[in-house]
């Protein structure tokens, strides 16, 4: 005699929920590792539960990457390439941000003003004018305690 069907729909109870979550998941990784083992398969299971917890499977002597570079090559989808720009991206900017930084601060340690125009210079020497006012300031409070 078979199992009776169920409607597949959310299992309000919590407690039911998670226990059906976990017969499942245990199925599902039980019948990668079968199919990965009887057919010489290349397999890889990943489940996140409700709560953010990640459950994995992977065949023996792969990896994911090896795993994902054949699923690009076979199905033209590509999982991560707008990510990985958008974080490229970011590296780029933050690279450009570094650069500018340095060259701020070797201007402001005198190296390399040459290249620096009046209006460049005068905004420099009032940078410094500030910071020399703020470190008198505190020398004069350290002074006093």
């Amino acid at each position: 005699m078979g199992r009776g069907k169920i409607e597949i729909k959310r299992i309000e109870n919590q407690n039911s929920r998670q226990v059906t979550y976990t017969k499942r998941r245990n199925g599902l990784v039980k019948k990668a590792k079968e199919i990965s083992v009887l057919c010489d398969a290349k397999v890889s299971l990943i489940i996140f539960s409700s709560s953010g917890k990640l459950e994995h499977y992977l065949s023996p002597q792969t990896t994911m990457v090896e795993i994902l570079d054949q699923y690009h090559k076979n199905s033209g989808d590509m999982l991560w390439d707008a990510k990985l720009e958008s974080l490229n991206n970011e590296i780029d900017r933050m690279k450009k941000e570094n650069d500018n930084m340095n060259v701020e601060l070797k201007h402001l340690n005198g190296v390399d003003i040459t290249s620096l125009n009046h209006r460049e210079l005068m905004a420099l020497e009032d940078a410094l004018d500030d910071g020399l006012v703020n470190i008198r300031c505190k020398k004069v409070s350290l002074i006093n305690l």
